[in-house]
Order: C-alpha cells, then sequence, then structure tokens
C-alpha cells in the first residue's frame, strides 16, 4: 500500500507541473482523466479495506479507528457517484431572460461523415480534453465504405483547434473555429467524395424548469471599483409543478430545486447578465458529506480514547541501535530532571505629521482608514521598506505632498532590474522621481515606451523585466499621486456613489457657503500646523475633518477606538519586533539542552526559565497583534500570504507551548520555526497591508477551512525540527554518551509523533473543510487545482510517516525522523511553490515564478549532509549492537 500512496503522490505532483506548462486540459487529459489513475484510486481503497481486515480492526475495543478509516472509503465513494452520474454546468441569463438550457462542464469531440447527397454516413460523439501536450492522444480512427480515415488533433492556433485528416492521398487540415454565440468550434473536410464535420466544445443539458432573471445586482465597496458582493435576483418557473418561486442567489447562498443547485459563478461585464454554475449530485453530495462526518467525528474519538494509539504511543514501537535495555528509561527519568539626507527641502515636523495621521481617508478599493496607514502602504510600495531613513510615513507623505520641488530628487523609488537602472542613468538600487521623469524639457518620461510595451502583451508573453517596469512605473506613479493630493481622498462627495474625494472635489457639491468656506481653508490650516510642528492645531485639524466627515458619510465610519487600535497596530510593529526575539531565545535554548546530553554537565535552569517567560510574553504580545488585526479589518486574519504566516508563526509556538510539559526541545525549536516563520513573513514578497475581502472570502467555511489547515503547518514545523535534532543528536553520538543521547532521541520520537498525528488530523479535516466550502460556493467538492492537490498530496506524505513503522526496511527510529524532517518539504511547496510557482486558483504569482533564494540551496545540504553523517553513525552503532 506504500507504494501505490507513492506513485498517487508522484502522479498528482507531475500533473500540478503538466497544468503550468501545457494547460489543465493536459493535466486533465494525461492524469486526472485517465482510467490508470482511476485505477489507483480503486486499488487503494480496496487495499484500505484489506488492511482493516488484516490488522483486525474491527474488533469492538478498536471498532473507532475501523471507522475513521473506514470514512476515507464513503468519501472516495462519494467521489466515484460524483464522477460518474453528477452533472455539472453553467447557465446564462440576461436581465429580463428566461432559460431552461445549460451548457455542460464536459466537452466533446463530434463527428459526422456524409457522402456527395447529403446522406449521413456515420456519427460519432468522444469526450477529449485536447491540449498542446496530449496531442498524440487524441488518434480517432474512422472506417467507411471500407476505407480507413484518422482524425488527428495538431494543436492550437490562436482560439481555434487545428485537426489533420489522413486516409485520402493528401492530408487535409481542418481548423474549427469557435461560434460567436458560444457554440462550439466547428469545421469540415473532405476526402474521397465524403464530407467530413467536425465540432468541439461544451454539450447542452435542458432543465425541467426555467430560470427567470429579475435583476443582477453588482456591489461595490464604497468609492471603489472592488466587488463587494454580487447578487442574481431570479424566479424558477416550473410549469409542469404549478411553480413559480423567487429567489436570490448569491456567494455562499445556493439556490436548491428539484435536485439542481445553482451557484453565482460570475456576470457580464456590462452588469446586465448572470452566470450560474450548475450541479446536480444528490447521492455523492449525501454519500460525501457522510464521510466528512464520520471522519471528523472519529478525529475527536481518537485523541479522546484512552486506549488509542495517539494516548498509548511508546518509543519501543521504533527499532533503535542505541537503545541498550529498559533500565536506560529509568535513568532517563533522572537525566530529563536535571533538563527540565542633507538638502533643503522642507521636512514636515514628525509630531504634527503623526497627528494628522488619524485623519480618515478612503483608499483605492473603498476601504476607509487612518491617513497614517494609507502613507505606511505607500512608503512600503514605494520603496520596498518599512520606513525611509530617519523619517516616520506621515513626514514622507507630507514632504512630498507639500515640498514635491525638493522631494523629487530623494532616491526613494526602488529598482531591482539592471537593466532598467541604465535605462535612467542610476548606479544604485534607489531611484528618485528626476531620474525617470526629465524636468529639463516637457516632463519626458524614461520608461514610457518599455511600459507601454509592457502592458501591450499578454500576462503569459511578459518577462522578468517587463513585470519589473510595471512595478517601477507604479511606484513612479503613486509618487506623482502624492505630489497631487489624490490619496487626500478624506471628504464625502456627497453623492449617491458613497465615493470621497479631495477637499476641491468634494468642493463642487458642498451643501452650502459654509462647507464651501471650510473645504477652502481645511488645507491652508493643515499646512500651517505642519509648518509649525504643532500637535494641537493638527488635532483640532483632525477634529473638524471627523465632524465633516461624520455628517455626509452615508456609511458608518471606523469608531474612535477602532482608528486608534490601527494607530498602535502600525506603531508596535509587533511581528517585526518578534521574530528577533523568537529566533535568539530558541537558538540559546537549544544550546543550553543540548550541552548536558552530550557532556553529562547539569546546567543553569534560571536561564531556561527566563527564556521560557521571554517567549510566554512573545506569545501573548503575538496573539494581541492577531487580535488587533482582527478587530481592525473586521474578518479573521487569514486572507492572504502575509496574514496565514503570522497565524503559522503562532500555532507554532503554541505547540511548542502544548508540549514543553514533554520536553523543552519542543518549545526551542518551535521557537526557532516561529522566528523563521515570520522573517519570511517580513521579506519583500509578502504584503502585509490590511484590505477589503474579495466576495468569494466571505465565508464561514472558508475561515473554517483556512484556521485548521495552516494551524496544522506548525505541527508539521515542530516535527520537522525534531526529526533534525534527533539527526544532531545521532551525530554526536559517542559511546561514552550513548544511553544518554538513546533515551533523549526516544523522548523526541513519541513528542514527535504525536505532534504530526495532529498536524495530520488538522491538514485532513482543513483540506476537507475547503471541499465544503468549494461546493457550498460553487459547486464541486474537488477541482484539482494545484493547491488542493498538494494539500492531498502533503497528506499522502504524512500518511506514509505515521505508518512508517508498519513498512518493512522503516520500523527504526532513524527513518521515522528523517522522514519527519524531509517531509517539511512537502508543506513548503503546498504553501511556497503553488502560491509562487504554480498556476491556480490560490496562487499569488500566476505560476510566475520568483528567485530561489540562495539559502533555500545551502539548507537542502546542510540537511542532507546532517542526514547522511547521522545514517552513518547509526549504521555504525547497529552493527555493534
Amino acid at each position: 500500500m506504500g507504494a501505490l500512496f507513492i506513485i498517487f503522490a508522484f502522479a498528482m505532483a507531475a500533473a500540478t507541473f503538466i497544468e503550468n506548462d501545457y494547460g489543465s486540459g493536459a493535466a486533465y487529459g494525461m492524469v486526472y482523466d485517465t482510467r490508470w489513475f482511476e485505477l489507483i484510486l480503486v486499488l487503494l481503497t480496496v487495499n484500505l479495506i484489506g488492511q482493516l481486515v488484516i490488522n483486525k480492526l474491527f474488533r469492538k475495543d478498536r471498532l473507532p479507528v475501523a471507522l475513521f478509516h473506514l470514512a476515507f472509503v464513503l468519501i472516495l465513494a462519494g467521489a466515484g457517484i460524483t464522477r460518474y452520474f453528477g452533472q455539472e454546468g453553467q447557465i446564462h441569463i440576461r436581465e429580463g431572460g428566461k432559460t431552461d438550457i445549460c451548457t455542460t462542464n464536459q466537452r466533446y469531440l463530434a463527428y459526422t461523415v456524409s457522402d456527395s447527397s447529403g446522406l449521413k454516413l456515420l456519427e460519432k460523439t468522444i469526450d477529449h480534453k485536447p491540449s498542446e501536450l496530449s496531442s498524440s492522444g487524441l488518434r480517432q480512427k474512422i472506417h467507411i465504405r471500407d476505407r480507413n480515415y484518422e482524425l488527428v488533433f495538431a494543436g492550437m492556433m490562436s482560439d481555434r483547434y487545428v485537426f489533420h485528416l489522413f486516409g485520402g492521398g493528401k492530408p487535409d487540415m481542418v481548423m474549427l473555429s469557435p461560434g460567436a454565440d458560444g457554440s462550439p468550434a466547428a469545421g469540415s473536410a473532405e476526402a474521397d467524395g465524403l464530407y467530413f464535420e467536425i465540432s468541439y466544445g461544451s454539450g447542452t443539458m435542458k432543465l425541467p424548469f426555467s430560470l427567470f432573471l429579475n435583476e443582477f445586482v453588482l456591489e461595490r465597496y464604497p468609492g471603489s471599483d472592488s466587488p463587494s458582493g454580487y447578487r442574481s435576483d431570479v424566479a424558477v418557473i416550473d410549469e409542469s409543478e404549478n411553480v413559480e418561486m423567487p429567489f436570490v442567489i448569491f456567494m455562499n447562498n445556493v439556490l436548491k430545486y428539484r435536485g439542481y443547485r445553482f451557484y453565482q459563478s460570475s456576470y457580464d461585464p456590462d452588469e446586465m447578465g448572470t452566470v450560474l454554475s450548475v450541479n446536480r449530485d444528490r447521492a455523492g453530495m449525501i454519500v460525501t458529506y457522510t464521510g466528512y462526518s464520520f471522519l471528523f467525528f472519529f478525529i475527536l474519538i481518537s485523541l479522546l480514547i484512552r486506549k488509542s494509539l495517539f494516548r498509548t504511543v511508546r518509543a519501543t514501537m521504533w527499532n533503535s541501535a542505541l537503545r541498550k535495555t529498559l533500565t536506560l528509561l529509568v535513568l532517563f527519568t533522572v537525566l530529563s530532571g536535571l533538563g527540565n539626507i542633507s538638502a533643503q527641502q522642507f521636512v514636515p515636523g514628525k509630531k504634527a505629521s503623526d497627528e494628522l495621521g488619524r485623519i480618515l481617508v478612503q483608499d483605492q478599493k473603498g476601504r476607509t482608514k487612518p491617513l497614517s496607514t494609507m502613507s505606511n502602504d505607500i512608503v512600503r510600495k514605494v520603496t520596498g521598506g518599512n520606513k525611509f531613513g530617519n523619517y516616520s510615513s506621515m513626514q514622507f507623505f507630507l514632504g512630498f505632498l507639500l515640498d514635491f520641488d525638493h522631494w523629487k530628487e530623494m532616491p526613494v523609488i526602488k529598482v531591482n532590474n539592471g537593466e532598467i537602472r541604465k535605462k535612467a542613468g542610476i548606479s544604485g538600487r534607489y531611484a528618485s522621481f528626476s531620474d525617470l521623469v526629465d524636468f529639463s524639457g516637457e516632463g519626458h518620461y524614461k520608461l514610457s515606451e518599455d511600459v507601454r510595451t509592457a502592458y501591450s502583451k499578454s500576462p503569459g508573453s511578459r518577462n522578468k523585466t517587463d513585470k519589473e517596469i510595471m512595478k517601477v512605473d507604479e511606484r513612479v506613479n503613486i509618487i506623482f499621486m502624492m505630489s497631487r493630493g489624490d490619496f487626500l481622498r478624506m471628504f464625502p462627495l456627497n453623492d449617491t456613489t458613497h465615493n470621497w474625494g479631495s477637499p476641491h472635489e468634494a468642493l463642487v457639491n458642498a451643501s452650502d457657503h459654509a462647507d464651501s468656506l471650510y473645504l477652502q481653508n481645511i488645507i491652508p490650516a493643515l499646512v500651517n500646523s505642519v509648518q509649525e510642528n504643532s500637535s494641537v492645531k493638527a488635532s483640532q485639524v483632525v477634529s473638524s475633518v471627523r465632524m465633516y466627515q461624520e455628517r455626509f458619510a452615508e456609511y458608518k465610519l471606523p469608531s474612535l477606538l477602532r482608528v486608534g487600535s490601527e494607530l498602535l497596530y502600525y506603531r508596535l510593529v509587533v511581528f517585526e519586533r518578534l521574530f528577533p526575539l523568537y529566533l535568539l531565545a530558541g537558538l540559546i535554548m537549544i544550546i543550553i539542552l543540548i550541552i548536558p546530553v552530550i557532556t553529562n554537565r547539569p546546567v543553569s535552569s534560571p536561564v531556561l526559565k527566563i527564556l521560557r517567560w521571554l517567549l510566554v510574553a512573545g506569545f501573548i504580545m503575538h496573539t494581541s497583534g492577531l487580535a488587533l488585526r482582527w478587530y481592525i479589518s473586521g474578518h479573521v486574519p487569514l486572507s492572504n500570504g502575509y496574514e496565514s504566516m503570522i497565524f503559522i508563526s503562532w500555532i507554532t509556538l503554541l505547540a511548542g507551548l502544548v508540549f514543553r510539559r514533554r520536553s523543552e526541545f519542543a518549545l526551542s525549536s518551535t521557537a526557532v520555526l516561529a522566528g523563521l516563520t515570520l522573517l519570511v513573513a517580513h521579506m519583500s514578497f509578502m504584503d502585509p497591508e490590511i484590505t477589503n475581502l474579495v466576495p468569494v472570502l466571505k465565508s464561514y467555511w472558508l475561515t473554517l477551512h483556512v484556521s485548521v489547515i495552516t494551524g496544522s503547518y506548525g505541527f508539521f514545523g515542530l516535527g520537522a525540527l525534531l526529526g533534525l535534532l534527533s539527526m544532531v543528536l545521532l551525530t554526536l553520538t559517542r559511546p561514552e554518551n550513548r544511553e544518554r543521547i538513546s533515551s533523549t532521541i526516544d523522548e523526541l520520537t513519541v513528542i514527535n509523533y504525536k505532534t504530526l498525528t495532529l498536524g495530520l488530523y488538522f491538514l485532513t479535516i482543513g483540506t476537507f473543510l475547503g471541499a465544503i466550502w468549494a461546493n457550498e460556493s460553487w459547486g464541486r467538492y474537488w477541482g484539482w487545482d494545484p493547491k488542493e492537490t498538494w494539500s492531498l498530496i502533503t497528506m499522502i506524505v504524512y500518511t506514509l510517516v505515521i505508518h512508517s513503522r508498519m513498512i518493512p526496511g522503516m520500523r527504526d527510529i532513524y527513518s521515522f525522523n528523517l522522514l519527519a524532517l524531509f517531509a517539511f518539504s512537502s508543506v513548503l511547496m503546498t504553501y511556497f511553490g503553488v502560491n509562487y510557482y504554480l498556476s491556480g486558483l490560490h496562487s499569488y504569482a500566476g505560476g510566475d515564478p520568483v528567485p530561489v533564494p540562495v539559502f533555500v540551496y545551502v539548507s537542502v545540504i546542510i540537511l542532507v549532509s546532517v542526514s547522511v553523517t547521522a545514517y552513518l553513525k547509526y549504521r555504525r552503532f547497529r552493527k555493534t549492537s
């Protein structure tokens, strides 16, 4: 069964790379839709049932374990029912329109052969997903009137499918052009007096009732084009049942009628039509949800039952060449007790600038936030760092706003690409605005042609330089917008759009003379407070702006408490300050803990106690930072890469605190991992900006899915570090310290097993909660997106690690810890690899890889070297045992 798991995992991994390079059609055609892939799933199911019987898991005392594993059989059975008997498609309706026809997601290749009189001689339809990679896989042989023909898919040309027809002398090329109304692509050819009509595209499915679209409504965040949500006001018209039922479909609110489920999927560009996903799979859903219920329930039972393996696991379950006799356990009990810029530009005053940061503004995405937050985001986007020199973000912002002539000479724009630096005529990594815009003539923009070229290319054809040019262009435009005051959107425009604007824009819609006078004088008052660096005058400006906003804003403003919390959050920079604490404390603890194991010399426990309390204090600060971000944003901080990283760091340290009573190594290891995770979160490719949620992310299922699945990463990280510690201890083993190290490794292995088991439980629950979210949001449990595929691969990898003690040749303590260490690479691939190196629904970079940092290669070399050295030491002791 282990071999089947490995083949299954490698097949799925290969499919994700095939999809990235050649498209989803190739991945389905070569892997997911093939009979051999289905055979692997069937064999896994049969083997699983066989293992339950062989290991006698249906006995009364082991029944919960058997039912837990049977849940996977139910889930696979439900997947089979959905695959072979379920129906999926899409239905498109314009406002005021009615339809009972939907197009299927499954595509078909159909062809007919007729003679010169128009008589049909042959008609056939086959399922297929042609792609450039799988072209050789589609060879349809046609035998008619004692003649043999072959239809071969040759590839794509623009948006047309290209086929070759062989057998009639000279090969004919058939181009299938898509229909203007979305009908299947079609084309024709003639050979030997026979006429071949070929088509490829979606089929149609007639519903036993009709849907009428009364209205489609797209809601946006105030003052923004970003969708907040969208809904379809429809009516079900079923003449056979004499039913006319109104219903509003929106994200996570599904229309269910006569076994069909309709989900809000998309909409027309003119916002006058809707696209709904259609799903009919009642039997598959019942079986699958029953499997999920069994899985979640019996995971909980396995943690609570005293006789479960999780509660009774012992180090003796693994072979160890270091372990001599049972008396070492007594010895270990005793030992463990011992270890228990200089220019003339105007620089705004800091006091007044920071006070003005309390003014509420509306950003481009419709979020209302303090100006201080806006300036923080601007500094980060322009400079690539969280601060510029000794200036606060508000000083930076007001400097460009009030004294652009001087500040435009400041080198603040980050330029990573050497080719762009050469064009701008700069030698360092930062350019000033005037380096890129020539003010000696008509304000010529040096990168204008390059920018035009980059944007004219399709996203897939842009190279690294094109993407960097677009980033630099964005930074240049941000500075230009700062200088014009475009970011001072602090006054409601008093119209129906919910938009805010600058004082000049608000002046157009001023309700009376007093408001007009106020809007004319507010900027001079702001400038005066900055020039005098008067926090009192700045506070008066802030208060007057707030009063104006409360009078005219058409939605509830963030409370003063929330504004103050956001200012405090950005001032504290909690997470940036925590990673040095975690790293230093963790590394010092590891050194202190390893010394007595190697030398048999006890160390001072007060040092460990101080470090432990420092980590507890750091954890409390971490928790407070997450709570602040949650309160400020109004949603659980798990909506992007940065937020998930700080959550993973938190759950990692929590895992260490949970297992600290068994071993201080658990806490020290997780402290290091938590610090490294926070360090990565603050690298340049992570964006810590607090943003509004897109509609599909507004789901409690998603919140559960993301929090549980990212929580598992903390336990897997702890498992990897405990495995590494075991490897290091093996390399340090000598005859005189063999017994002490053996006992320590035994202890770490037991903790590691429990840690990885919890991680696997969390990952399993989180993955299938994600399937529920996907089904409730758009009508499918599983779409073989690279992220969910790699999540399944990680489940399989850790299933192998947990069950490795039952696989011949992998039953020793070295193998388990080695697997625990390197299995974490699948977690890294799931989180980073998919997000930044593969394309898919969950990707942050659309499949355009960021460079692999040098430290990754160095780390791999170090880990392999340590593991090989540990194996050589372990083998030496195994021979002498």
